[in-house]
């Protein structure tokens, strides 16, 4: 019974150092992130933030894991839902331009955390990258219904471009109107593509 309860306690702990590590490192960045700052989030001691992670690098690798995780959820979720072309790969636009506001403030998280560990954190931003993959393989699958591959692959490519590109420019002039914006224009895009299928 004892071993039960301990288990029951350590995982919500481990999983609110996690929670907050993210939070953190979207909204400061993971150079800024300490473990004072993930206790002081938690109210935990920094030794109980030590006895789940051994290291930063290790607590960033379960902020990757979670939000790999969280991306694939995400596109089970979406695949089951949608049905044509466009209603699937809407879905992601909406996703973009329902985010305008952290956007604007923050920047995407998976591009502000890419860039930052392409730095000095190679091995962990080579798992990150994943995030993209992610999205960019499923958006591919869902253009290859009404493309042949290789148009497919670029158009998925096109799209997370001028999403990122979106995200940037609304980060650097903090403006979540260009968020908006642009997302009106990645719906039309994608209106003439899935016309010029038929």
């Amino acid at each position: 019974m004892k071993t039960e309860r301990k288990q029951s306690v350590r995982k919500p702990t481990r999983q609110g150092i996690i929670d907050a590590a993210r939070s953190h490192i979207y909204h400061k960045g993971f150079g800024a992130t300490s473990y004072a700052n993930i206790a002081q989030e938690t109210n935990l001691r920094k030794g109980n933030i030590q006895y789940h992670f051994k290291s930063k690098d290790e607590l960033l690798q379960a902020v990757i894991d979670q939000q790999i995780t969280a991306i694939r959820q995400q596109l089970e979720s979406w695949s089951l839902e949608c049905g044509t072309t466009y209603d699937c790969v809407e879905r992601f636009i909406a996703m973009v331009d329902a985010n305008a506001d952290n956007l604007s403030r923050y920047g995407c998280p998976m591009g502000t955390l890419n860039s930052e560990l392409s730095k000095d954190h190679r091995e962990q931003q080579l798992q990150a990258k994943l995030m993209f993959d992610l999205y960019l393989r499923w958006l591919e699958a869902r253009f290859s219904a009404i493309l042949p591959r290789e148009s497919a692959r670029a158009r998925a490519e096109q799209l997370m471009v001028m999403a990122q590109g979106a995200s940037l420019m609304a980060h650097v002039l903090e403006d979540p109107e260009i968020v908006h914006r642009q997302s009106a224009m990645m719906l039309e895009w994608l209106a003439d593509i899935c016309a010029a299928s038929h």
